[in-house]
């Protein structure tokens, strides 16, 4: 079919006269909204190329004035197949400033409910103690996800890369970011998107604060802990004008998000030598409906494994007014303090599917200095660090889907003093998860006593000569490996508070008992080995438990 054209009619009425020329945004932009359009056009029509581009549509800038006339006419034209008005898109309103740590801070101590006994086993970061989301739950403080736990059962030495759709990012000692580029069309695209590079006026650290509760550097004594260990790739999306105000607009976001996924449409920017595993977005615009131009941006990485992580916003009301909250294919996430009470500042509603904590998160300034940060632009790096975590520790390629169903179907169920109950993220239950249905290809784990040829197992009970707590016995069954000669074994190890791994038992039999395990706290592999429990035959041990 023979390819038209539309610029011959659009020539013909002065109301677009405007249109043909696209400059960025300027800071006189009606308060109104930006005054700018994505056109969409059918298969056999070829754009304006008057403006940027986005998949198969283009960008236009009409002015506010003119708008809805120039959607209408647009609309009516045999080649367009759609017309949608950008938005102006901003970071939530922190509900508080950030705050810096005293100098003698000496937060909460963080406890894991494994059993702790080497102080190895602790971050050396001098903020982690006050890192109040790697606690375990305990009563009065169900609001914190269990990142300690989780990190001693993951694989943290695999690097996981994560995007952040922001502004604000300062490169520090504790905190690099592997690649980046400015997608703030005000400012133009271009590959600088250091804050201090791009708008040396502007004193928002908003992304440095983000990328840091993320994928901080951790154990390295500076600084706080990233909660993945994490290729950080900052995507700036939004703009500070000469008044310190820090906003863009929506089709930057989506660009943003594209260019994160690896899609080769987005000319903009040179493309993405592997594209992220997940992305954070703490930013929104008030929009009671997801555009589809960012709703197809998020499928786009949707489709391609890539996990949308979103803050809920701050004002307190329904997350559906708010994009990217509303959009499907992400995970909305609000915020809840400590105590698992539900920030008052919190956007709430149908559209959230977790929260975690959003009050008092340490992080950086643009400076390094430790930070406490109020808000759901804090909650959800938390989500999204620990979904990078998640997928650095699986032996599986987790989809999008498989990972949102992960965070989501593990979260626990707090009650709220209004009788709800609202989904807190919980790492440890999530990494739990995956070692049971990921790991494990030829080995299985169960109780001593669950075993139907001991029954009744009152017997063994009351005829245990040896006094050995039965309910920690475990039977080990291996039926999908096999030794190769007599000098292997199967080893079965635990994990350490310090990420490594320790021998406890091993075997020249397929079936075997584990003494003294406790399936509360103990994280159990196994390999095939040498005597020594060396030279063994995979790469990575397979999850027992």
């Amino acid at each position: 079919m023979k390819t038209q054209t539309l610029f011959p009619l659009l020539a013909a009425s002065a109301m677009t006269v405007q249109m043909l020329a696209f400059s960025p945004l300027s800071e006189a932009a009606n308060a109104e909204g930006p005054g700018r359009l994505l056109v969409t056009y059918r298969d056999n029509v070829s754009a304006l190329s008057i403006g940027p581009s986005m998949a198969n549509s283009e960008i236009l800038e009409v002015g506010q004035e003119d708008l809805e006339a120039v959607k209408a006419q647009l609309e009516s034209l045999p080649g367009v197949a759609r017309v949608e008005e950008d938005f102006w898109v901003s970071n939530p309103d922190m509900p508080n400033a950030p705050k810096l740590a005293p100098s003698d801070v000496v937060g909460l101590s963080v406890q894991s409910s494994e059993s702790t006994s080497a102080q190895s086993a602790i971050p050396s970061d001098p903020g982690f103690d006050s890192q109040i989301a790697w606690q375990s739950p305990q009563a009065g403080r169900q609001g914190v996800q269990d990142i300690l736990t989780a990190y001693f059962r993951g694989a943290p030495d695999n690097r996981v890369r994560i995007g952040v759709v922001d502004s604000g990012f300062y490169q520090l000692t504790d905190l690099t970011y592997s690649q980046g580029y400015n997608f703030a069309s005000a400012d133009g695209y271009g590959p600088r998107y250091l804050e201090n590079e791009v708008a040396s006026h502007c004193s928002s650290a908003h992304g440095t604060g983000v990328s840091g509760v993320l994928g901080a550097i951790t154990n390295n004594g500076t600084g706080i802990a990233g909660i993945a260990n994490a290729e950080i790739v900052a995507a700036r999306a939004l703009s500070c004008d000469s008044s310190g105000r820090v906003r863009g607009v929506l089709t930057d976001t989506a660009l943003a998000i594209r260019w994160l996924a690896g899609d080769p449409s987005v000319t903009q920017a040179p493309r993405l030598h592997r594209p992220v595993d997940v992305i954070n977005a703490s930013l929104g615009a008030q929009v009671d409906r997801c555009p589809a131009y960012l709703q197809e941006a998020i499928d786009y990485a949707w489709n391609r494994g890539v996990l949308t992580v979103v803050a809920a916003g701050n004002a307190g009301e329904d997350a559906a007014n708010m994009a990217p909250a509303n959009c499907q294919r992400v995970v909305t996430v609000a915020a809840v303090r400590a105590s698992g009470e539900v920030a008052g500042f919190s956007n709430t509603g149908n559209k959230i599917n977790v929260a975690a904590l959003g009050s008092d998160v340490l992080s950086l300034d643009r400076f390094g200095r430790l930070t406490f940060w109020d808000g759901t632009s804090f909650s959800a790096p938390v989500v999204a660090g620990i979904a990078g975590l998640l997928k650095q520790s699986s032996n599986e390629t987790l989809a999008a889907a498989d990972l949102k169903e992960l965070i989501s179907s593990t979260a626990r169920l707090v009650a709220q003093p209004n009788g709800t109950r609202i989904p807190v993220v919980d790492a440890r239950a999530a990494m739990d998860r995956i070692q049971r249905q990921s790991g494990n290809r030829f080995a299985t784990l169960e109780p001593f006593l669950s075993n139907a040829k001991r029954r009744p197992a009152e017997a063994y009970l009351q005829n245990n000569p040896l006094n050995v707590g039965l309910d920690r016995v475990f039977e080990v069954t291996v039926s999908g490996a096999g030794l190769s000669s007599s000098q292997e074994r199967f080893v079965v190890f635990r994990s350490t508070q310090n990420g490594s791994k320790v021998a406890i038992a091993q075997s020249q039999e397929p079936v075997f008992l584990l003494k003294n395990v406790n399936p509360n706290s103990d994280s159990l592999w196994i390999d095939i080995c040498d005597s020594n429990g060396q030279n063994c035959r995979f790469n990575r041990s397979e999850a027992l438990l």
